[in-house]
């Protein structure tokens, strides 16, 4: 014997059960039912309205409370990176406290460390631009490459950082082995830290 599919199954009680009501309101008149059908439309109405919707609508304001939350989430993130950025970069920087003093200090210090003396030494400069003082100070020095060099890479790695802006090397025809180096030395110092 075959069987049935369960969905052809249902269809036919279904329809079985849909002939039944029928004919028992052709016999009996829908006048006899009417107030039981407007109940049930009426409990229908109320289930719908009062018992599926509100939980609907509320898991909708929830999906858009937690969409709200996990984009602040995101930017709180990008914030925090952000501002860790900031932190290591002035980290990096001069205070105000130092501005009078540290680069002068910073290069003749680090001249001493390389055990070499300026031939010249220009007063600090500085220009002050959104926010920022640039401090620049040049310097030449007559050396042999290699320590001239020990110099440059002693300054490049400075904390608080300073930078060569530009460099100048000549050879010196007379003495060989022998350069004169001009370098123009910069810092930057923030007016104004953020925190």
């Amino acid at each position: 014997m075959l069987k049935k599919n369960p969905l052809v199954v249902a269809l036919d009680i279904l329809k079985a059960e849909a002939e039944v009501v029928t004919s028992t309101l052709r016999e009996k008149g829908h006048q006899r039912f009417g107030k039981i059908i407007a109940l049930a439309l009426i409990f229908g109405a109320l289930s719908y309205f009062g018992l599926y919707r509100p939980p609907r609508q509320k898991i909708a304001m929830l999906a858009r409370e937690v969409e709200k939350t996990r984009a602040l989430s995101e930017v709180g993130a990008q914030y925090k990176d952000l501002r860790n950025q900031l932190a290591a970069a002035y980290a990096l920087l001069p205070t105000m406290t130092e501005r009078d003093h540290w680069l002068a200090a910073a290069l003749i210090d680090s001249l001493k460390a390389e055990t070499l003396n300026p031939d010249m030494m220009k007063p600090i400069v500085e220009d002050e631009a959104a926010g920022l003082i640039f401090q620049s100070s040049m310097i030449q020095l007559t050396s042999g490459f290699k320590e001239a060099y020990q110099w440059l890479m002693r300054v490049e790695r400075a904390r608080p950082l300073m930078h060569v802006r530009s460099l100048d090397v000549q050879k010196k025809t007379e003495l060989l082995g022998v350069n004169i180096m001009t370098a123009d030395v910069m810092t930057v110092i923030p007016k104004k830290r953020f925190n």
